[in-house]
């Protein structure tokens, strides 16, 4: 309160000051401009000058705030409209997982103008329309993806790649894949598609080598990353043409290459390894490393290869298929093994009993057909039909009851 009044009291001593200032001396001003002239004095001139500058500070404010409102009034526009295309982008969306293909693309591709995220109306608009079979304009929207974004030519190449995938052209996929990758280290998901397309493809050799890759990046679940590594080591291995000269060699050379650690928790690749080898009659190897296995760890799918193959001392081998049914269960598989390597000692009577113990076990269509085979040669030819009768009855299952000719 104290400073308003002494605030108040200096505006009286300065007005009452340049009043007086005025009385004493007005002063002259003359202005002039062409033929016209103005003459005030100094101290309304003065006044005039003041309410000049304040008339166009007062427009200057009103100019602004009108510009201010229009840009605020766009902005709400834009703002409004970019909502819109977000909400309209939503039911694109949905649309699509409902799969309205066609619904789906017309909204998307309406929302796109005014979206603040176009590229992904115009991929998922590629991918509506690869769903209503129209491949132009997959493609055409796939184009106008990148013009939008032309950083994004790998995730355009992966989307493409994908559909292409889907559609069973696998070589063009192919084609996209190995272009786009050249960023693998920054888009590893190129490595899954393009195992995918060589796996499609039966590309052995490229997915062999695309495999460490796949190890190193993580892009397929461990136990997904496994079985593809089994299909690959499984096809190359069955690959291995018997007609070849040195395809003994290029089998041994396959078997080595092969990662330890695989090859321990895939015992399937070994049987497949030893049918190889039994294929190009490479017995003495093949018995070798069979028997060396199921000495140091016993395994069930190995065992069936047992008898399958000439040994070179049967007499030796029975005594050691002996030991085995000491020490393991009496499963059909192994009985098996032991009846056919009776049969290649000449052992009959044993062979009979081996695999009529098999048979008894758990017959199935081998164990069927292999006693029919020794019955036959025995002699006793109808127990033979019936068994070959009860091996095609485990193949096929029982035939349905129709009428036949008789003699």
């Amino acid at each position: 309160m104290r400073r308003l009044l002494i605030l108040a009291l200096l505006g009286l001593l300065l007005g009452a000051g340049l009043v007086a200032l005025i009385e004493q001396d007005p002063g002259h001003l003359l202005l002039s401009f062409g033929s016209t002239t103005v003459e005030t004095s100094l101290w309304v001139g003065l006044l005039l000058w003041v309410v000049a500058w304040w008339l166009l500070a007062v427009v200057w404010r009103t100019l602004r705030s009108a510009l201010s409102a229009r840009t605020a009034m766009a902005g709400w526009l834009g703002g409004r409209k970019s909502r819109n295309a977000e909400a309209l982008t939503n039911r694109g969306l949905i649309s699509f997982i409902e799969g309205n293909w066609a619904r789906s693309r017309k909204q998307l591709l309406r929302a796109a103008r005014y979206s603040k995220a176009p590229l992904l109306n115009y991929l998922m608009a590629a991918r509506a329309s690869f769903r209503l079979e129209d491949l132009d304009g997959m493609r055409r929207y796939l184009g106008s993806a990148e013009s939008v974004e032309s950083d994004a030519v790998v995730a355009l190449e992966l989307t493409q790649a994908e559909l292409q995938l889907s559609a069973g052209r696998y070589e063009q996929a192919l084609a996209t894949l190995v272009r786009a990758r050249r960023n693998a280290d920054k888009h590893p998901y190129v490595l899954e598609l393009l195992a995918k397309a060589y796996s499609c493809l039966q590309d052995w050799d490229s997915l062999q080598e695309l495999l460490p890759e796949l190890r190193k990046h993580q892009v397929i679940p461990a136990a997904q990353l496994q079985a593809l590594e089994l299909q690959t080591w499984d096809a190359l291995l069955a690959r291995i043409d018997a007609n070849t000269d040195d395809a003994e060699a290029n089998l041994s050379r396959l078997w080595q290459a092969i990662p330890s650690a695989l090859e321990k928790a895939a015992p399937l690749l070994k049987r497949r390894y030893l049918q190889r080898l039994v294929v190009l009659g490479a017995y003495s190897k093949a018995e070798r490393i069979l028997f060396d296995s199921l000495e140091r760890q016993w395994n069930g799918d190995l065992v069936c290869l047992v008898g399958a193959f000439p040994v070179a001392k049967p007499e030796k081998t029975a005594k050691i298929l002996k030991r085995w049914l000491e020490q393991q269960r009496h499963e059909p598989t192994l009985m098996l093994a032991a009846g056919r390597i009776a049969l290649q000692a000449n052992l009959w009577d044993e062979a009979q009993q081996y695999l009529q113990s098999a048979y008894q076990l758990g017959a199935n269509a081998e164990i069927c057909v292999e006693l029919a085979r020794l019955r036959a040669a025995q002699g006793d030819s109808k127990r033979a039909q019936a068994l070959l009768q009860e091996a095609v009855t485990l193949c096929v299952g029982d035939l349905p009851a129709l009428p036949l000719p008789t003699k």
